[in-house]
């Protein structure tokens, strides 16, 4: 009689999982997992770090900016002074002010200018032929006067004459005195040199002198000023 033997397996059951394999596969996957989430944060981490470079960037242009403009803004006024100062002292608001002042003001005269006539400080021949000359005369009633190679406009009586440079600007010479051993006979067109005083006359003084109306009598005596000199203080002007 024979003995039964159990069947010998030589394998798996079907249908049955090892219990190895089982094992080696899920570390398997959360192995993959894991990289998988590292090199996701490295990722971030990697953006992140770019983001805030270049918040950084910017920050530090920005500042760049502010600086140069600073700069700019600080080298302007420098600029600006320099140009200021720069400016020749010659063409100076306050030099040109001063020389106007100086070349309007009274006192400006200076004797010695050939066609002029100065009493004092004042030009003569511009206050005869002012609106009241009479007025503007009596300032330098008195006052010696001093001719400067002026030119004789018409020699209209015995011992004077009118100088100036026009029939309205012009004043009357009356001579006194002897004229010395070799007198100087005044003639229309010369023109002369003189020291003289300013003398103030009446309405008749004209009259007395020999001026007619014809010769500028109404114009004298408006004037009511005129100039005494001494006929050996008349010259021909060189």
């Amino acid at each position: 009689m024979s003995e039964s033997r159990p069947p010998t397996s030589t394998g798996a059951q079907r249908g049955a999982t090892p219990v190895g394999a089982g094992r080696s596969g899920g570390g398997r996957k959360k192995a993959l997992l894991l990289g998988a989430l590292l090199l996701v944060a490295l990722i971030a981490l990697l953006l992140l770090l770019s983001q805030c470079g270049n918040d950084d960037d910017p920050d530090g242009g920005a500042a760049g900016s502010t600086s140069e403009s600073t700069g700019d803004s600080t080298a302007s006024p420098s600029s600006s002074g320099s140009g200021a100062g720069s400016r020749p002292s010659g063409s100076s608001p306050s030099a040109s002010a001063g020389g106007a002042g100086g070349a309007g003001g009274a006192g400006g005269a200076q004797a010695g200018q050939p066609g002029s006539i100065v009493a004092g400080s004042e030009s003569v021949l511009p206050l005869a032929a002012a609106a009241d000359p009479a007025a503007a005369l009596g300032g330098i009633t008195g006052q010696s006067a001093t001719g400067t190679a002026v030119r004789v406009l018409s020699v209209a009586a015995d011992e004077g004459f009118w100088v100036g440079t026009s029939d309205t600007e012009r004043v009357w010479i009356q001579l006194t005195g002897e004229a010395g051993e070799s007198p100087y006979q005044v003639q229309e067109g010369d023109t002369v040199d003189f020291e003289g005083t300013v003398v103030a006359h009446d309405a008749g003084f004209a009259a007395q002198v020999g001026v007619d109306p014809a010769e500028g009598a109404d114009q004298l005596t408006a004037q009511a000023q005129h100039i005494e000199v001494a006929k050996s203080a008349v010259r021909l002007a060189a």
